[in-house]
């Protein structure tokens, strides 16, 4: 494997040539959870967080719209339910939670130069250094 390579724009990072699912399973902690969606811009993805009532459940994410139309999105909790909602790599979006449905992350998998990794957006300064110390340089 090649050699791992971080690349840090606060609030963006990037990680190459990581073991991705290793990565995102280290996020499921302090009972915190992973939504995939199939939203993949930044932009769209901050109007469908404000636009829309988000409330955890048992195993799914309801998602109320203004029109009270709701959606059941099932959301990761272990590491063995990554590859249902993760299909490639390099062709993901998602975002992690804390308990108390709090944005921490928006991670999109990515391609650059021929080496997949992940974009990390962290919603609050310093989040990366409290979730990501093991992706230190």
């Amino acid at each position: 494997m090649k050699p791992l390579q971080i690349i840090k724009m606060p609030p963006y990072f990037k990680i190459l040539n990581c073991n991705i699912t290793e990565v995102l399973d280290g996020l499921l902690i302090e009972d915190n959870s992973i939504l995939f969606l199939d939203i993949y811009h930044e932009e769209d993805l901050d109007t469908y967080l404000s636009k829309n009532k988000v409330l955890k459940l048992d195993n799914v994410i309801q998602i109320i719209d203004n029109s009270n139309k709701m959606s059941f999105i099932p959301y990761i909790k272990s590491k063995k339910d990554f590859n249902q909602y993760r299909y490639q790599d390099w062709d993901f979006s998602c975002i992690v939670f804390d308990k108390n449905l709090k944005s921490l992350f928006y991670i999109r998998g990515i391609e650059d130069a021929g080496e997949n990794g992940i974009r990390i957006k962290e919603m609050e300064p310093n989040l990366y250094n409290k979730y990501f110390f093991n992706y230190q340089e």
